[in-house]
Order: structure tokens, then C-alpha cells, then sequence
């Protein structure tokens, strides 16, 4: 399952507090609205709070100035010292529910609890993520795990190039861009970007963009995976539209951007951010119409808050995101994104 798919199974099959007392909380209290217990080797009793809803909201209180927010499955991660898959694996152990890294999406005959999933429009073909394949190891050992000077200029530094293994391939002039699957963390598709300026490009119709291992994009959501703790700690998700700009604002320390890979949301991208439970702000480049931009709102209206941030002040260049702006500039028009209200 993955983190969506979790943390319905655990609120519907009441599971709370055996996950709870599996990571050493103790005394742990139930009431209507909510699980508090207490942290391992700490005395008070009430340091951590699980509320009963479908999406397991939930904070650690470490002290009055260090408040830990997320949900049940960061709160795992924090106790623990577990990363997000590990996190995954672990609560999947403690249930004795299978892990499996590629599962086919089984439809299920009984209501859920979740209906508010109901509320997206579904595809005419049923959604199906065992279309994803996990890469060979081979694939990535070809590329050479380095930041090029160019991106190095971009403000993209090192510490976000390993985290996100970014590479380069030597022989066609490529930076090499590894998709992992938000679920797992497993490669599961790779992307080239061309070195090569403008005009050598169109001389030698070279593409921008080269699917070294092609996989379905809209099944997946760049970056999540390496930033879900701290979206669910933020409260809210950028989304943009290409994995550059989530790699230039985690460099600026803003770990809470992913891509979609293009301008248009899948159905399962929409059911991806959808279960964050988070805010959702679209960060499309400048060059998108206003009327697209509300369109792609429209698919979270009355489900999660949905804003946008648009090119307000022409502080952004023709076909700019907002990241490609220095921190000053990107507050501002953060700071001034538009509510959607229909």
C-alpha cells in the first residue's frame, strides 16, 4: 500500500494505537476526537496527539519552541529514526500486511471511508501502477553521480544533486534526472537533459528532454518521495511543473515543492496530493494561461484549499517558474498567491 492506501487501512481497521505502542509510546488515552500518549523515556503523557480522522493528522509537542506536525506516518519516522520507506515497511510489519513495492490497485466492493475521493472524476481506464517498473541498478551505474557547472550557476547545489541523484552522462553531453517512485523510493524512470546550447540543438535537432527509461509520468509525482516529512510538517505543497524547479528551492532550503512533469494534472496525481491532506499552491510557469490555471483548481475545489501564484507584478520572465526567482522575489509572489474561489 502506499501512504494514501496506509493510513485509510489504519483508520478504518482501528490501528492506531498498536502502531503507537510499537515505536515505545506509553499511557497511551482515547477520547472521541483523539490518541495522545506519551514519547519513549518521557514523562509526559499527553507529548503526542493522533486525531481520528481518515488522514491521521497528528504532532509531536518536543517542547513549547519544537512542535513536530505531520501525520501518522511522520510521526513514526520522527520516533524512530526511520526514513519514509522504512516507515512504510515498519507499519506494514507491525499490521502484517505485505510490502510490496509494485502492486496493482484492487478496487474494493465495501464503501470507504474515505469518500471524499469520490468527489475526482475518474478515467475511463482504471488506474493501474504495476505499469510502473522499478529500473535495473545496471541503468543508473552508467551515469556518473556529478553537478554540472551550469546547474551549480542555477543555484541547484550539491547536497540536493546526491539527495535526489542527480548524474551526468558523458557520452551524449546530458544531465541525467532519476524519477523514484513516491511510494517506494525506487528508481523507476530516468530523464536526460541536454547540456547543448539553443542553436546547436535546433542545428542537429537534438530534443531538450531525452526518456533514457521512459515510464508513466502521470502515475507519479516528482520529488514527494524525498519531500514528504516536510510537506506534511509545512502543511501545504507547491507544485510545479518541472523537477528543475523543485530541485532550485530544495537548495534555497524549501522543501516543499514537486513537479507533475507538464502543465496538465493527472487524475492520479490529483488522487496523490489529494491524500496529503495538505494545502495545494500551483506554481505553473508564466507562459500558462489564467484559464488553465483555474481548471487545474477546479479538480481540488471543495476537497483541499487551492491557490495559485501567477505572474502579478512581472517579476518573471517569459516561460519563468517562480523558482527560477532568487528567495526575495519567490516570497513575494508566495506571499501573494491567489486563493481560487469559483
Amino acid at each position: 500500500m502506499d501512504a494514501v492506501e496506509l493510513k485509510e487501512y489504519i483508520f478504518t481497521n482501528n490501528q492506531i494505537e498498536q502502531i503507537l505502542e510499537s515505536v515505545g509510546c506509553h499511557s497511551i488515552s482515547s477520547s472521541v476526537k483523539e490518541i495522545r500518549c506519551g514519547l519513549p523515556e518521557h514523562r509526559n503523557k499527553t507529548s503526542v496527539v493522533i486525531k481520528k480522522t481518515e488522514t491521521l493528522k497528528g504532532k509531536i509537542y518536543k517542547s513549547e519552541d519544537a512542535i513536530v506536525s505531520g501525520d501518522i506516518i511522520t510521526i513514526v519516522m520522527d520516533i524512530a529514526s526511520l526514513s519514509f520507506p522504512n516507515a512504510l515497511k515498519y507499519i506494514h510489519g507491525v499490521l502484517g500486511i505485505e510490502y510490496k513495492k509494485v502492486a496493482k490497485k484492487v478496487e474494493k466492493a465495501t464503501p470507504s471511508p474515505l469518500d471524499i475521493f469520490k468527489k475526482i472524476k475518474r478515467r475511463s481506464k482504471k488506474v493501474d501502477i504495476s505499469e510502473i517498473e522499478i529500473c535495473n541498478e545496471d541503468i543508473l551505474m552508467e551515469y556518473t553521480p556529478n553537478l554540472t557547472r551550469q546547474w551549480l550557476n542555477e543555484g541547484i547545489v550539491s547536497f540536493t544533486a546526491r539527495e535526489f541523484n542527480i548524474g551526468f552522462d558523458y557520452t551524449s553531453q546530458r544531465i541525467i534526472i532519476v524519477h523514484k517512485s513516491w511510494r517506494t523510493g525506487d528508481a523507476v524512470g530516468v530523464i536526460g537533459r541536454t547540456i547543448r546550447d539553443a542553436t546547436f540543438m535546433q542545428l542537429f535537432d537534438i530534443p531538450k528532454y531525452l526518456a533514457v527509461k521512459p515510464y508513466p509520468k502521470s502515475l507519479n509525482v516528482y520529488g514527494l518521495f524525498e519531500n514528504y516529512q516536510y510537506i506534511q510538517e509545512a502543511g501545504y505543497c507547491i507544485v510545479y511543473e518541472s523537477e528543475k524547479s523543485v530541485l532550485k528551492r530544495h537548495s534555497r532550503l524549501d522543501k516543499t515543492g514537486v513537479a507533475i512533469c507538464g502543465h496538465t494534472l493527472s487524475d492520479e496525481q490529483v488522487r496523490i496530493l489529494i491524500g496529503l491532506d495538505v494545502d495545494i499552491i500551483l506554481a505553473y510557469d508564466s507562459d500558462i494561461s489564467i484559464d488553465h490555471i483555474k481548471n487545474e483548481c477546479e479538480k481540488f475545489r471543495g476537497i483541499r484549499n487551492i491557490s495559485y501564484i501567477i505572474n502579478q507584478f512581472g517579476l518573471l520572465g517569459e516561460k519563468e517558474s517562480p523558482a527560477d526567482k532568487h528567495d526575495k522575489i519567490f516570497k513575494v509572489l508566495f506571499n501573494r498567491r491567489i486563493k481560487y474561489l469559483k
